[in-house]
């Protein structure tokens, strides 16, 4: 099955073409790698296949309800968040379940608080949803969840970022420089 299709993209700044009508598709199972020199517009082409850029010509189609995960070279993690704050940094109800829950177990002599937080996670059926969390951090080496990511090295900040993007069960992930920390 059809994941995506390039027809004919191109992308310029200015003057300067960085790469003009490619045209290729990724199927359903299918690992493909992109390698090229620095300046090349790799970041460029996997911006256009995320959707965070357009190409200047030609089209990118992607198989309808299709998830696209990208994990960028820069994490862009806020500074002052905790691993776990960082990879739920995604706002609905199920992530904001996870995060009052956290925080009321920090203080269990709040008791109303904990039994909202409770409540609020069995409503948002969020208890797999933070098992799942919980074993992709584990997974990565990222034990310490409560850890600040200010705290932490490249490397790690990078796997942080990996985890924010496979929570969200992308059918694509598309990795842009993901070092040999992964």
């Amino acid at each position: 099955m059809n994941y995506l299709s390039v027809e004919s993209i191109s992308k310029s700044y200015g003057a300067r073409t960085l790469f003009r009508e490619i045209s290729f598709g990724i199927d359903e199972g299918q690992k493909v790698a992109l390698i090229a020199r620095n300046g090349t517009g790799k970041t460029s082409l996997l911006s256009i296949l995320s959707g965070d850029d357009q190409p200047d010509a030609g089209r990118v189609t992607f198989r309808k309800n299709l998830k696209v995960g990208y994990l960028s070279q820069d994490p862009g993690l806020k500074a002052g968040r905790t691993i776990l704050e960082s990879v739920l940094a995604v706002d609905n109800d199920m992530t904001r379940a996870i995060t009052g829950y956290e925080k009321a177990l920090e203080k269990p002599e709040d008791t109303e608080a904990y039994q909202k937080a409770f409540d609020d996670m069995d409503r948002f059926q969020a208890w797999d949803f933070e098992a799942q969390v919980k074993q992709i951090l584990g997974k990565l080496g990222l034990q310490d969840q409560h850890l600040k990511v200010d705290h932490l090295s490249g490397g790690q900040r990078k796997r942080v970022a990996l985890a924010k993007t496979l929570i969200s069960t992308p059918d694509i992930l598309i990795l842009d420089e993901p070092t040999n920390h992964l």
